[in-house]
């Protein structure tokens, strides 16, 4: 692992041994390199677990954390826990970064100061055009394109923020990227991102917010 990083990634990963490699591949390839990538396996039974640490074993700034499977909310603490850089990012274990993902990001960072959190910034791959509409948190009731929502991924932020506020682990909330960011920018300000830099695939049909939807039309 480089031994100063200036940006963790942090991943949880349940059950993804189809994706795991494909996300990884994308920050192994970011042009930006001081990075450690933080890889919590929560409880999977798919082999994850053993091809995460394969990819570890191929570059020392990948760290690989194993749990039982307690949630992605807890998941995501752990890596939290893990990490030591000054900025924190994430990536969902069945998406990908576009090239120059951190390099943007971070140099937004460098001209904004005053910021401490950061979203936005996606293309949707989807099945068909209904899988790209989510359920519209803000409003509460309704969809609302995915480009629109804070996606978990597309997040960015100052280590001081996590160090106040950090993910829920009530696993009867699908939506723990957007609590998050409602409760930070109470206190801290959050700024969205709007060049494409993060690639979010709304084709498994077997998310969280798959079910959320379905749960809607009953």
């Amino acid at each position: 692992m480089t031994s100063h990083p200036e940006v963790s990634v942090n991943t949880p990963a349940f059950n993804a041994i189809a994706t795991l490699e494909r996300a990884c591949r994308s920050v192994a390839s970011q042009g930006f390199t001081a990075w450690e990538h933080i890889i919590v396996n929560d409880g999977s039974t798919d082999g994850t677990g053993e091809l995460a640490e394969r990819i570890a074993a191929g570059d020392e700034r990948v760290k690989v954390a194993h749990t039982e499977n307690r949630g992605n909310g807890a998941a995501h603490n752990l890596a939290l826990r893990l990490g030591s850089a000054p900025l924190v990012a994430f990536l969902d274990a069945d998406d990908e970064y576009l090239p120059g993902h951190l390099e943007k990001r971070l140099q937004f960072f460098e001209q904004h100061p005053e910021v401490d959190a950061i979203w936005g910034g996606l293309e949707v791959v989807a099945g068909d055009e209904q899988d790209a509409w989510v359920p519209d948190m803000v409003k509460g009731h309704g969809l609302i394109h995915a480009t629109e929502c804070v996606v978990q991924g597309t997040i960015m932020l100052r280590r001081r923020v996590i160090e106040r506020f950090q993910f829920t682990e009530d696993r009867s909330i699908w939506y723990p990227d957007f609590e998050l960011l409602r409760r930070v920018e109470k206190v801290f300000t959050v700024a969205r991102f709007h060049e494409v830099t993060y690639r979010y695939y709304r084709n498994s049909g077997s998310s969280a917010v798959d079910r959320a939807k379905a749960e809607m039309v009953r």
